[in-house]
């Protein structure tokens, strides 16, 4: 598959397309899926571009893998149920203002492997798991984490960092 294909199967709960080609996702891409919970099909694509309002009509999904596609940006999620997030194995080297804003559930969040240069401001209370594993992190800036104050489990190994103990 180059494209998602109209699935208007609105009982639908789970999804997975994954291994595909697919490059890009359309606005409204999922307006029918209003009952999906897991979107894993997206794993393993070549997805480059994330349109706004891709996502929109899926108000009650729980978990998201975008991981192994060419995504080089995070745009914003506007899905407040989210509590699973994955774009592990991607070229992300920028997070857009206000991508994680509307995720006020969100518990894991899955970063490993992109371009990341320094940790990403990161507005989500609820987030318990953190993985930023084999990114491009050199320093951790003060107040990195101030607002993870459920956070439990956190990678950071696999980065070249820089130690100014001095």
């Amino acid at each position: 598959l180059e494209e998602i294909p109209a699935l208007p199967i609105s009982t639908l709960e789970y999804l997975s397309l994954y291994n595909n080609k697919i490059s890009t996702i359309n606005d409204g891409a999922f307006e029918t899926l209003v009952n999906l919970k897991e979107l894993y099909f997206l794993y393993s694509n070549k997805i480059s571009t994330i349109n706004d309002g891709a996502f929109e009509a899926l108000v009650n999904l729980k978990k998201l893998y975008l991981c192994n596609n060419e995504l080089e940006e995070i745009p914003a999620l506007p899905i407040s149920t989210l509590e699973y997030l994955s774009f592990g194995n991607n070229k992300i080297s920028t997070i857009n203002d206000g991508a994680f804003e509307a995720l006020v559930n969100l518990k894991e969040l899955y970063l490993y492997n992109n371009e990341l240069e320094e940790i990403p401001a990161l507005p989500i209370s609820t987030l318990e798991n953190l993985n930023l594993h084999s990114n491009k992190i050199s320093t951790i800036n003060d107040g990195a984490f101030e607002a993870l104050v459920n956070l439990k489990t956190l990678h950071l190994w696999g980065n070249p960092f820089k130690c100014d103990c001095a």
